[in-house]
Parts: C-alpha cells; sequence; structure tokens
C-alpha cells in the first residue's frame, strides 16, 4: 500500500505522519491486498478564524481503478483523521464483499447446470413418453 500524504494550511509532523500510518494498518489490515494507494489530504478551511474547520479528505484506491472517496471535517486533525479512516474502512469492506458477491453468483451460474444434470434421474425410452412408439 503506498501512502502519500499532503495538506494545505496544516503542519504535518512526524507525529501526526505516524498517527495516520498507524490508524491506516489497523482499519485497513484485512483489506490490505485489495488496496493499491491511499492518498491523504489534510485541509484547515477557516484558517486562523478557528472553528471546526480541520477537514480530511481520503482517496483511495483499489486494486481495479475503483476509488473510495471520503471526506470527513472535525474541530481537531486527529478526529477528522480518524473517522475519515473509520469511514473509508467501511465503504472498503462493502465495496470488496460486493466484488466477492458478484465473483461467486457467476461462479455458482456456471456450475448449476452440471450440478442439475448430475441430480437427474436417468430415464429410459421405457420411462419417456416422448420415446413410446405409437401405432
Amino acid at each position: 500500500m503506498k501512502l502519500v500524504i499532503s495538506s494545505n494550511r496544516v503542519a504535518v509532523g512526524n507525529k501526526l505522519r505516524n498517527y495516520i500510518e498507524s490508524r491506516l494498518q489497523q482499519s485497513f489490515q484485512r483489506l490490505d491486498r485489495w488496496v493499491q494507494k491511499v492518498s491523504v489530504c489534510l485541509d484547515d478551511i477557516n484558517g486562523p478564524r478557528g472553528g471546526v474547520c480541520k477537514q480530511c479528505r481520503l482517496v483511495v484506491t483499489l486494486n481495479g481503478a475503483e476509488t473510495v472517496v471520503v471526506t470527513e471535517t472535525g474541530a481537531s486533525v486527529g478526529a477528522s483523521v480518524s473517522k475519515a479512516i473509520r469511514r473509508a474502512g467501511y465503504a472498503m469492506t462493502k465495496r470488496v464483499k460486493s466484488r466477492q458477491d458478484r465473483r461467486v453468483k457467476k461462479i455458482s451460474h456456471r456450475y448449476i447446470p452440471e450440478m442439475a444434470l448430475a441430480e437427474a434421474p436417468e430415464l429410459s425410452e421405457e420411462d419417456d413418453p416422448q420415446w413410446r412408439n405409437t401405432p
């Protein structure tokens, strides 16, 4: 998983970078094989005025060119990052599960006719009315 962190009017130090990396590893641990790239963009919307203004935009690129985009706003950078990662993990789980469900449906549709034929009783000419010769 490739991680890119960018910021606009927010200072990103080693402590924040380590926090983001650890939260991503915890949340995406089970989904790591499907994640290709994660982009984190931090922004201070109101600037020096303060208020609920720290925004985190998370763009997760999955294998197969699918993307999950989550934007979250909070009072602090840590809170917005935490909420965004949690929401992205939930959205990715749904996407991966739907992928797996589609794959299972495709596979199961291929094998249903073979299974139906294997379980069907064999009919002889005497049992089937079409084979009877009527004089």
